[in-house]
């Protein structure tokens, strides 16, 4: 039977995680339509003993693909291209799924060809226990947007447009996608903005797909880790600038080029807080700061104008010495969000 998604496991040295993520997998109505491909990047704790355990007790499902270590960038490369079904979503293996609503998404899947697909995700706190809602809030689901349209919407599908949120029609991610960095952090968002700044189509479900993880100091989005990785961010951003050439190929480039902007300044956004904010060395982060606004005023004008006004007050906190800590508790206030008109996580 032809299998309507697969779902791609990029895995290093996750053996603490890795089973959770793959019973998640395990709901009968479901089984049939999906595959689970486990890329084992190089590991060298239980990963592959678990993984292979999987696969043969669930042969018709998952799949086990070892390769020396590429970083999650060079293992997602390898799922999606042995990616086989209809749809392709990546999971990282300490992660899951929402197992319930597998059989809902294969479904509404069966019945879509459009080639971006969005779902709502749950961030999960580990240290705290509180989870957030990241939703989509489309004038209506189940039905095709263009870029156009949810760029003149953007705070209606903004949280469900980055890597927890976009499944892609596997034949439209082949023929548009470039190979993702590898051995670099955060190349998620080259997955989240290159390919699905082409799409012709994109679909909102009103279902939650994926549950992420978070609270944890040893995950690459923890602030310690960002700033140690702030180059890693860099080079992201860079990659975003060469590969803007793409926009040249599409016809009448409106959405296109006004997504493919706002992804790369909610990065650039990112890399002003850690380098402004959570450096200590204050004058070392501004300075740092400045000198990649002034690369994107000149190679993406277009992604500076958006980020402009934050830049600027990103580099006000940072002379008054305000912290990261400090600055999310603006973020999450209600008078910020009703000013932002911001919905609400829970």
């Amino acid at each position: 039977m032809n299998k309507i998604i697969s779902f791609i496991i990029p895995s290093y040295n996750c053996d603490r995680y890795l089973s959770k993520c793959l019973d998640s997998f395990l709901n009968e109505q479901a089984l049939d339509k999906i595959e689970v491909i486990v890329v084992n990047d190089g590991s060298s704790d239980k990963t592959e003993e678990i993984a292979f355990d999987y696969q043969s007790r669930y042969p018709e499902v998952f799949t086990v693909i070892t390769q020396e270590n590429k970083g999650h960038g060079g293992a997602l490369n390898t799922g999606f291209k042995a990616a086989n079904a209809k749809f392709l979503k990546p999971i990282d293996a300490d992660d899951w799924v929402v197992k319930e609503n597998l059989p809902a998404f294969v479904k509404a899947l069966e019945r879509c060809d459009s080639d971006v697909v969005l779902t709502h995700h749950h961030t999960i706190d580990m240290a705290t226990g509180k989870t957030l809602k990241w939703k989509t809030y489309p004038p209506a689901f189940y039905k095709e947007y263009t870029l156009d349209e949810i760029m003149n919407s953007w705070k209606s599908f903004d949280r469900s447009l980055t890597f927890h949120g976009i499944c892609y029609r596997t034949d439209f991610y082949k023929q548009n996608a470039l190979p993702l960095s590898e051995h670099i952090f955060y190349e998620d968002h080259e997955f989240a903005t290159i390919p699905c700044c082409l799409a012709k189509s994109v679909t909102p479900f009103d279902m939650f797909i994926y549950q992420y993880r978070v609270g944890d100091s040893e995950q690459s989005v923890s602030d310690k880790n960002q700033l140690a990785r702030l180059s890693h961010t860099e080079a992201v951003l860079m990659r975003l600038i060469k590969e803007q050439k793409i926009l040249r190929s599409v016809k009448d480039a409106g959405g296109a080029k006004r997504y493919y902007e706002q992804k790369a300044q909610g990065l650039l956004l990112s890399y002003f807080t850690t380098a402004a904010l959570v450096d200590d060395d204050k004058k070392r982060g501004r300075k740092n700061s400045e000198r990649l606004m002034n690369i994107f005023r000149e190679k993406m004008p277009g992604a500076a104008a958006i980020a402009e006004s934050q830049f600027k007050i990103f580099m006000y906190l940072n002379k008054l010495h305000i912290s990261k800590k400090t600055y999310n508790k603006i973020l999450s206030s209600g008078i910020y969000n009703k000013l932002r008109h911001n919905h609400d996580f829970n």
